[in-house]
């Protein structure tokens, strides 16, 4: 093997960010202590893969850092081999995590409930290609004859993986959407029945119905706010560039999915005095 130019640098080799690692954490269930007893591969399952191959690239990287060291001091042929070996192994432990790590936010988004199905196969598209991406990089990695070869393939990945920082967030952005819109979805649904057996009390004059009727429009005007806030935190995330700013926009990305989730507490809170309101003759 050719000797490489000493050199030998492979930035960014922790490239997941914290926020995304530590939010991806908080997405398991809490019920979720032990690998799932179940064959079905679900997010549960998927999680326990990343946090496998993050271990492996976790330790990879280790060794990769001593024997590159270890290089650059001795520069023997041995020492090179070494470096070479430890950069390979590294390199594709580092593909794996981030294959995994795509793979789990993809389950999760799947097995959301109230996920908007548009935006989901939107997103998957998105994923299953940087999927194929990582695993069709790592597989070329032994291809690479020297040390130089394996730093110019670790900054395609590096450049690779800051492009998709984005779809990270929004696909973690789409996840909490979800929960919200489900909610929406099972109110907007009692709301629908409440109209329905307030208009069969009007028409049978059972009791004055003007009342309801006010804080029915009450209730929608809620949850039309909390559509319009869901809306906006779309339309932040989907502007997401490659800058510094990401996180910042994630973070006002759910500060206004919080707003949509009060609008809806306060839009249920309507709800049940209606109920109590409806149960009562005058």
């Amino acid at each position: 093997m050719k000797r490489a130019n000493t050199r030998v640098k492979c930035n960014g080799m922790r490239f997941l960010p914290l926020s995304i690692v530590f939010f991806l954490f908080f997405l398991v269930s809490p019920a979720y202590a032990q690998t799932p007893g179940s064959e079905e591969f679900n997010f549960q399952r998927a999680y326990a893969d990343y946090i496998f191959n993050f271990d492996i690239y976790r330790k990879a990287n280790l060794d990769y850092e001593l024997y590159r060291s270890q290089y650059l001091q001795f520069k023997t042929l041995k020492s090179q081999e070494n470096a070479y070996n430890a950069t390979l192994a590294m390199l594709k432990a580092r593909d794996s995590t981030v294959e995994t790590y795509l793979t789990a936010v993809r389950k999760k988004l799947d097995e959301t409930p109230g996920a908007d199905g548009a935006k989901k196969e939107v997103l998957f598209a998105k994923i299953d290609q940087e999927v194929t991406w990582h695993i069709d990089h790592s597989d070329s990695l032994p291809s690479a004859g020297t040390l130089d070869d394996l730093v110019g393939d670790s900054k395609k990945a590096e450049g690779r993986f800051k492009a998709d920082i984005p779809l990270f967030y929004e696909t973690l952005v789409g996840t909490s959407g979800g929960k919200v819109i489900y909610v929406r979805e099972r109110q907007e649904a009692i709301l629908a029945s409440l109209k329905q057996k307030i208009a069969e009390i009007k028409v049978n004059g059972d009791k004055d119905t003007q009342l309801l009727e006010r804080w029915i429009l009450d209730t929608e005007e809620k949850i039309t706010r909390s559509r319009e806030k869901e809306a906006e935190a779309y339309e932040i995330i989907t502007k997401l560039g490659s800058g510094t700013s990401i996180s910042s926009s994630y973070n006002q990305a759910l500060f206004k999915l919080k707003e949509a989730y009060q609008y809806l507490k306060e839009a249920n809170s309507f709800l049940a005095e209606i109920i109590t309101e409806i149960k009562f003759e005058d």
